[in-house]
């Protein structure tokens, strides 16, 4: 067993035994095991997912402009293959599924709860532990461990702020599946093809990420910080949004 599948094992039995610590506290209290783990659907489903993937694909977006603009890669046409794009699609979605309803549904809810209710700090707990899932892949270092591990902060805010995984997992899923299959860049040490663009990673590592990929470098980075600003200015848009309902009716 290699050190990654070693560290997400432990990681994912860790927030099972946490999510297992809170279904029953939840039914104790009338709350269904469903809505607890961030699953509920009705009537937010689609706004949810949908902001989240316009939100880190725009933030994909802006990474692949900075670095183009600032002369640290080169980008040529390729060979787009949407049939395999596609297929990697249907793999992340499976994935960001799974990471979701363990990272933040099982483990985020029930270190809260253990916590006496203080979301933000198991949060900050559960971000550490997703960063530990991403630092023995390929050309990992020091500034990816910190990109994921606000990755996890992302995803994480996006849930408490909610009460719900969708926003999460949409941010999640295009994350993933623009930098990767969509843009052609590396996707968290591993190289794609079949994308948009043939990318050429022209350095410096510590601005691009090398070998890692984009969310490896100090511009994806700054781009975390950016759609975890879009994530807060959501929520308060929708919190305003529900109040001038109210107020009208």
């Amino acid at each position: 067993m290699n050190a990654t599948v070693a560290v997400d094992l432990a990681v994912y039995l860790t927030a099972i035994a946490f999510g297992l610590y809170a279904i029953p506290r939840w039914r104790r209290h009338g709350v269904p095991v469903l809505a607890g783990l961030g699953l509920a659907t009705a009537p937010r489903l689609a706004a949810d997912i949908g902001t989240g993937v316009l939100i880190t694909t725009g933030a994909m977006i802006g990474i692949f402009a900075v670095e183009l603009a600032l002369g640290v890669i080169q980008a040529g046409v390729a060979d787009f293959r949407p049939v395999f794009a596609l297929l990697f699609g249907l793999v992340l979605i499976v994935q960001g599924l799974i990471d979701e309803v363990l990272m933040r549904g099982m483990l985020v809810s029930g270190l809260s709860m253990l916590l006496g209710g203080r979301p933000i700090v198991a949060v900050l707990i559960g971000a550490v532990l997703f960063a530990a899932t991403h630092m023995f892949l390929a050309g990992a270092s020091p500034l990816s461990v910190i990109s994921n591990g606000l990755g996890g902060v992302m995803y994480g805010l996006a849930f408490v702020l909610t009460g719900r995984i969708w926003l999460g997992f949409g941010l999640h899923f295009a994350w993933n599946f623009v930098q990767g299959p969509i843009l052609g860049f590396t996707l968290s040490g591993h190289p794609t093809e079949g994308g948009v663009f043939q990318i050429a990673d022209l350095g410096p590592a510590w601005l691009t990420g090398g070998a890692y990929g984009p969310e490896g470098g100090v511009v994806g980075i700054a781009f975390r910080f950016v759609i975890i600003g879009a994530v807060f200015a959501w929520n308060i848009a929708q919190d305003v949004k529900k109040k001038i309902y109210i107020e009208s009716s």
